[in-house]
């Protein structure tokens, strides 16, 4: 094994203090994003039944900051969680913690406590018992628990109520199609929105409990932005570091254990889908960007936990240098002509 990737791997994979370090640097990185920038002003887009009524109880933007703070910490938790408890990973790696700590403090809008992260949370609450059906001959409880958790995150952010025909697709990778599983999985949903749809008929205002799922007609392809030639060089870097990452992740779990491969794929075929509905609904939501970017740290986790490529690793460097610059940026004045 190459001196760089041994390093590498000691410094952010295996090390033992890593993740309280991470912490502790993710807290100190928001802290003074915080006060050097501040929060940016982000209105509510679109209707949903839960957030609405509580959003005010974030207003304050301390709070706001110490509420997202816990919800990145909480993400970061549950994709490690993931990974530990049914062993995808075969091997010590810090990085499904660390690496979405990071990459979810490097903007101020991550700073913004929203119902998309309480969403996300309960969507990744979903893969547990998605992965605990895998090969499992009657499955259709653990169907039936994933669709409440994702009927639930559709209460905060309504857009969430996309990943239900999208998580039949994993479902059908782990185990193969089961009608039972299929019937539960509806049935959780029923049973969620049956709840909502009385508390509405209750207050006689049915027309409320309609409106959120008027938002999937508003389409919004995204504006160009003026970038300088060097600002559109730094996104097709991006761009081709995530999917040639995802392609070089291919060939490493594709010879793993049958269940981590068939994650693997969901993860990949979720991530396509997610940025494909972010174009669409551009100027209605971020939730698709935010879970794909939790996803997206995963599996560049994985990737940098197996390689032994030191060419990979120069790689990784490079961008995380150009992520820092990013994060820079907003503090330091005389950094942003250099993006």
């Amino acid at each position: 094994m190459h001196s760089v990737v041994k390093s590498f791997r000691t410094a952010f994979v295996e090390g033992r203090f890593v993740p309280l370090l991470a912490a502790l640097g993710v807290i100190g990185m928001r802290a003074a994003l915080f006060y050097g920038e501040g929060l940016p002003r982000i209105d509510t887009w679109g209707d949903n039944y839960f957030w609405e009524p509580i959003a005010h109880l974030f207003d304050y933007p301390l709070i706001s900051l110490l509420a997202s703070t816990l919800s990145v910490f909480l993400i970061s938790w549950l994709l490690f969680l993931i990974n530990s408890r049914f062993n995808l990973l075969r091997s010590r790696s810090n990085l499904p913690f660390t690496a979405p700590l990071f990459l979810l403090s490097l903007h101020p809008y991550f700073l913004v406590m929203s119902g998309d992260y309480i969403s996300i949370v309960f969507v990744l609450l979903a893969f547990f018992p998605l992965l605990e059906s895998y090969q499992k001959a009657d499955s259709y409880l653990c169907s039936f628990r994933a669709s409440i958790l994702i009927a639930m995150a559709s209460l905060f952010q309504i857009f969430a109520f996309v990943l239900l025909p999208l998580w039949w697709i994993g479902e059908r990778s782990m185990r193969g199609p089961q009608v039972r599983s299929f019937i539960s999985s509806l049935f959780g949903l029923f049973l969620v929105y049956v709840t909502v749809f009385s508390i509405y008929w209750i207050q006689d205002d049915i027309t409320r409990f309609i409106r959120p799922f008027f938002q999937f007609v508003y389409f919004s392809a995204p504006e160009i932005p003026m970038y300088s030639i060097l600002e559109w060089g730094g996104v097709l870097f991006v761009g081709l570091f995530f999917v040639s990452n995802m392609m070089f992740s291919i060939r490493i779990y594709i010879r793993d254990k049958a269940l981590t491969l068939s994650f693997m794929q969901f993860v990949i075929y979720l991530i396509v889908f997610l940025l494909i509905l972010q174009v669409i609904y551009w100027k209605e939501t971020f939730f698709f960007l935010l879970l794909s970017l939790a996803l997206i740290s995963y599996l560049n986790a994985y990737f940098y936990s197996k390689t032994i490529s030191k060419n990979h690793i120069y790689v990784a460097y490079g961008m995380l240098s150009l992520m820092l610059l990013l994060y820079l940026s907003h503090l330091l004045p005389s950094v942003k002509p250099l993006l």
